[in-house]
């Protein structure tokens, strides 16, 4: 026990086992964090798109194919238009044929009565009863327990459909919606030669099945199949839970950093008190395997209960989160994850420390008893810059991020290894034009400039810290006021389509009767494209892609407008609102079906021919909570076309019968409420944002670590030189000059490279977490700050040692 217990003694040890705590700690829950947020992520994106796999056709699935399909869940439904009959009232609808299994994820929000609250299904109508959107109610003036026709059959209104987990943000084919058993479809007779219907088998399943589910489909599928996986759904999602898993792996490799060189700098001051004692036993006969052994045993056994004290601790933090946030079931971390949780701290600790430690053998005895033990410069950038290829490795593992956010890691490990080194010439100069400065200031340039293994390494650590701090705070602070911004207090709750020009004098009127927020009106216009530059679009368009046969075989929607809308963004060319013949064209879809600036475009819409020359390529932010289109055409751009106006607007909470008496003044528009998706994006949102603070305070907790460790290596130093000050005569104030001097002079050569870290970061952050866009900030002003509290923290700490009598300090680093 006792030698158990001898490292402890250590301080140096005590800041290493405190740094590798905090590592386990920080590893332990941001690991599990993000499994937690894949996993709900994978979820969200399978409720929109029905499930893990979805097998979409004209036709239903082969008895071979669902043969294939025996291991998962399935759920078949069958989407199609018709028309609802009451008396002499009709009604054209969107119609979905469910079977008893529908939905996989997710739940269908249903209600008992028209102004009713909404409460889970516990799955789709049992045969005989239909389920419809409330407007079709309004519309058509029923009752629930009537009877509606639905081709040939009459089936039994139950419930009201508040929202349908699969429902997903599609706003340009929202016709009211009914909901029956596909019991029932073959009753109907609806489903004859012509009927435009799509099949959609949804399949749910453990891992391994939706694998080899997704690897056998393809080789079957007919012409008009194509199967729809979670991962390229989540490909065209860039939410807040998208961005902040890309942050969250970025934590991964920062706190793995800053733990890092905290152990690093702590494991140097070991070194120096060990040395002698490793000098001795060589002197004694021993082999450097044996003094391997001893002395790196002993410190292998002491830091592990640092090390699983923070893993344990990890794991309670993420499962108080988790009952915070009211996430239920098992934690979603898999076998790597807990592996590999358990493991990476010793990896940084080996990473770190082992090659410090092994100085002890390597130095020549003599040379330690002689104390001159100098460390060898480029050795040290060599043990440097290898140890920092570790927390870039155990990101690649533990994130899978690797390649989204290479770009950002190496520039962090490049610059953070090198920008001391660029410095140092500097320094050096600085030394050299020194003989002009006071005495003090002499002094302090050339304790830092006479020393490169111990200066080299403090400033390294100092500027990682600052620059990670600041990039917490920054990033955080980004994201969260990104988030608020996308989704305000009055986003819009409720969309319109089908209004007449005639009809927006009264719709404004209802609007102001009750105190809604109307955002503006686009005229809408369906098309399809036809040709592109003179050739037929199926000639000049490879397809493919599935989203370029989506393109191809549907009715667009076409608009003009004055401006563009705020989430919007020009990436090539200039948008002109004047400029009649120009259209600008969503970025993905123009990446999709290979168009450019200057093609000339031609639609085929009701009134004929619509042409136009593309002027600007946009980036659109789909998440947003208002219209987006793919084709923007310039002002008048669409004139003598059949033109009906799509508006959006917030309506204060209240019942149902505000909408119901719109939807009797103008029964031909169709109205959307879309405040489930808005729930649950403000959901989303308020649980990033929770996440998003236990990162920054992690990850602030490490600099702060390392920032100790630094200047704690620099105290031992500073107080022998302060000995051998006093010794020689050097009077207090003469001291207490130099120490602040050299503490200015290291917090100020770190909050420079921090602060030119933090700018070469910008723009691989904004491509990677903010579209594009430089996240510019006042946050760029704290590697300053924090520069002058840690030369304030190295004064105060020299302080004691100024207050000790030389000798006595003297003797203790002799000892």
């Amino acid at each position: 026990m006792t030698t158990f217990l001898r490292p402890w003694r250590d301080s140096a040890f005590r800041i290493l086992a405190l740094a590798l705590a905090v590592a386990a700690l920080s590893l332990a829950s941001i690991v599990l964090l993000r499994a937690e947020l894949e996993q709900r992520f994978d979820v969200r994106t399978a409720e929109v798109l029905g499930g893990d796999l979805v097998l979409v056709g004209s036709y239903p699935a082969t008895d071979a194919q669902r043969a294939l399909l025996h291991a998962l869940q399935q759920a078949e439904i069958a989407d199609f238009p018709t028309v609802l009959v009451h008396e002499e009232e009709m009604l054209l609808v969107a119609a979905r044929a469910a079977a008893d299994s529908y939905p996989l994820y997710g739940a269908l929000q249903i209600a008992d009565d028209r102004f009713g609250p909404a409460y889970p299904a516990e799955g789709a109508p049992p045969p005989g009863e239909l389920w419809v959107a409330d407007q079709a109610l309004d519309r058509l003036g029923i009752q629930l327990g009537e009877q509606i026709t639905v081709g040939r059959k009459a089936l039994t209104l139950t419930r009201i459909i508040r929202q349908e987990p699969d429902q997903g943000a599609g706003f340009y084919n929202m016709n009211p919606r009914i909901l029956f058993n596909s019991a029932d479809l073959e009753d109907t007779g609806i489903l004859g030669p012509g009927t435009r219907v799509r099949y959609r088998l949804m399949l749910a399943g453990d891992s391994a099945d939706v694998s080899a589910a997704e690897a056998a489909l393809p080789q079957s599928l007919r012409p008009d199949q194509r199967l729809d996986t979670v991962a390229d759904a989540a490909t065209r999602t860039m939410g807040p839970m998208r961005q902040l898993t890309l942050w969250v792996s970025l934590g991964v490799l920062l706190v793995s950093l800053l733990c890092g060189a905290a152990i690093y700098l702590a494991t140097t001051q070991r070194v120096r008190r060990r040395a002698r004692m490793a000098a001795l036993l060589r002197s004694f006969g021993a082999r450097r395997s044996q003094v391997l052994a001893r002395l790196l045993g002993q410190e292998g056994l002491a830091v592990l209960p640092a090390a699983l004290a923070g893993s344990l601790a990890g794991v309670l933090l993420i499962l108080a989160l988790r009952s915070t946030l009211g996430w239920e079931g098992p934690l979603a971390a898999g076998l790597t994850e807990w592996l590999t949780l358990l493991l990476g701290p010793l990896v940084l600790w080996l990473a770190f420390a082992l090659p410090r430690l092994t100085t002890l053998v390597r130095t020549p005895a003599m040379q330690v008893l002689n104390d001159r033990l100098a460390p060898r410069q480029l050795a040290g950038i060599i043990e440097l810059a290898a140890a920092l290829g570790a927390p870039v490795l155990l990101a690649a593992l533990l994130t899978g991020s690797l390649r989204e956010l290479a770009q950002l890691l190496a520039l962090l490990v490049i610059l953070g290894a090198l920008l001391p080194a660029l410095l140092w010439p500097l320094l050096k100069a600085l030394d050299l034009g020194s003989r002009h400065l006071p005495l003090s200031g002499r002094l302090a340039v050339r304790r830092l400039s006479r020393r490169p293994g111990l200066t080299l390494p403090l400033l390294a650590s100092l500027t990682v810290a600052i620059a990670v701090l600041g990039l917490a705070g920054q990033t955080g602070n980004q994201l969260l006021s990104e988030w608020r911004q996308k989704l305000p207090a009055d986003a819009p709750n409720h969309f319109v389509f089908n209004l007449f020009d005639s009809d927006l004098p009264r719709f404004q009127d209802w609007v102001t009767q009750h105190d809604a927020r109307a955002q503006p009106a686009y005229p809408v216009v369906r098309g399809r494209l036809t040709e592109v530059n003179g050739v037929p679009v199926r000639d000049a368009v490879a397809k493919e892609s599935d989203q370029s046969e989506r393109a191809l075989n549907r009715d667009l929607i076409l608009t003009e407008a004055d401006a563009l809308p705020a989430s919007n963004r020009v990436r090539e060319g200039a948008w002109q609102a004047d400029a009649t013949g120009e259209v600008s064209v969503e970025a993905d879809l123009a990446r999709t079906l290979g168009l450019a600036m200057g093609d000339m475009l031609q639609f085929t819409t009701s009134q004929g021919m619509v042409s136009a020359r593309i002027a600007s390529i946009r980036e659109v932010d789909w998440e947003s909570f208002e219209p987006n289109f793919y084709f923007m055409f310039a002002k008048d751009g669409l004139a003598g076309q059949d033109i009906t106006w799509l508006s959006s607007f917030w309506l204060p909470e209240g019942d149902g019968a505000r909408l119901a008496a719109l939807l009797r003044d103008m029964p031909h528009i169709t109205v959307l409420d879309v405040n489930a998706i808005l729930d649950q994006a403000q959901d989303v949102i308020a649980q990033a944002s929770r996440a998003t603070g236990l990162m920054a305070v992690l990850l602030m907790a490490a600099a702060i670590l390392v920032l100790m460790a630094a200047l704690l290596g620099a105290q031992a130093q500073r107080g022998r030189d302060n000995a051998l000050l006093r010794t020689l005569g050097g009077s207090r104030q003469l001291i207490r000059r130099v120490t602040w001097l050299e503490s200015l002079a290291l917090g100020g050569g770190a909050a420079l490279g921090a602060t030119l870290i933090m700018l070469a970061a910008l723009f691989p952050l904004g491509q990677r977490l903010f579209g594009g866009s430089i996240p510019w900030s006042l946050w760029l002003l704290l590697p300053t700050l924090v520069g002058l509290m840690v030369a304030v923290a190295g004064m105060a700490m020299g302080a004691g040692a100024r207050r000790q009598p030389p000798l006595a300090l003297l003797r203790q680093e002799a000892g």
